[in-house]
């Protein structure tokens, strides 16, 4: 109960020595220093300087009788208001204190923020993924976050199994999206992709037919490209794939696209051919 009270004193503005000199007050009537330090438990040479603190705050007043000091708790009910007007007096004054801070911090770094920020890095729009998982979730998101159109130069070997590659092409197609696919050709050779791809061809998505594609490339709206690239000395596909928003860059990467579209050979006319 002690330490509980003690805790509400000082959560008042009183320090340890002062709230237990308080309490020590209210128990007996009249105190010499002396004999309040030892009640208190405050080491003598600091009971004066607590004496002084809660008479100035008016907690106690200090009376001289038969040539001693004696010190007399002031009444709670009277007391403890008037130091939690004080609190509170502090507390405005602490939060006014805090805003002027806070406006003048705004004023020299709001300045630096929008200079920072105003400059372009080169690479902000530039991810580089090393990982396969991370380059199959990115597709899919991709797919998912296209409003118009999806365009893909498509290269084995497959980065994702068949439940994410299929989730890549649904997804867009049941919205609406228009997709496009260049298929290499030899890709085509193996029967279970073909299979798929006539699946997605059912779905509403519009397949061509080359003979090599320089690029394992996606494009969406013509905004973001997600290109995974072959290692320049063994030519095979590494898992580093480079996921760039740039228009300009896209708007080259689609042009190259188109080209190759208009070249490239229907699927269905793949498609009719027998299976060996």
């Amino acid at each position: 109960m002690i330490d509980r009270t003690l805790e509400q004193l000082m959560a008042l503005g009183l320090n340890r020595y002062e709230a237990t000199t308080y309490l020590a007050l209210l128990e007996h009537r009249g105190f010499t220093p002396v004999q309040v330090a030892a009640r208190a438990g405050v080491p003598r040479q600091r009971i004066y300087d607590v004496l002084a603190s809660l008479c100035a705050r008016g907690l106690a007043i200090e009376r001289h009788s038969d040539g001693q000091r004696r010190y007399f708790a002031v009444d709670p009910t009277v007391a403890l208001p008037a130091l939690l007007d004080e609190r509170r007096r502090q507390f405005e004054h602490e939060q006014a204190a805090l805003a002027d801070s806070m406006h003048t911090l705004l004023e020299s770094l709001s300045p630096v923020f929008t200079s920072g920020h105003n400059q372009i890095d080169p690479l902000d729009y530039v991810d580089v993924l090393l990982d396969r998982r991370l380059v199959v979730e990115r597709a899919i998101d991709l797919a998912r976050s296209a409003e118009r159109e999806i365009c893909v130069c498509f290269k084995l070997p497959l980065l994702g199994d068949r439940a994410a590659n299929f989730a890549e092409v649904v997804e867009p197609l049941q919205r609406g999206v228009r997709y496009r696919a260049l298929y290499e050709r030899s890709a085509l050779s193996d029967a279970e992709l073909r299979a798929w791809v006539r699946q997605f061809v059912a779905w509403g998505q519009q397949a061509r037919v080359v003979e090599t594609l320089p690029l394992k490339v996606n494009l969406y709206d013509q905004r973001i490209a997600l290109l995974s690239l072959h290692d320049p000395v063994t030519g095979t596909l590494s898992l580093t794939a480079l996921c760039v928003t740039h228009p300009n860059f896209s708007a080259f990467l689609q042009g190259a696209f188109e080209q190759l579209w208009r070249d490239a050979e229907p699927f269905a006319n793949m498609a009719a051919v027998p299976e060996a």
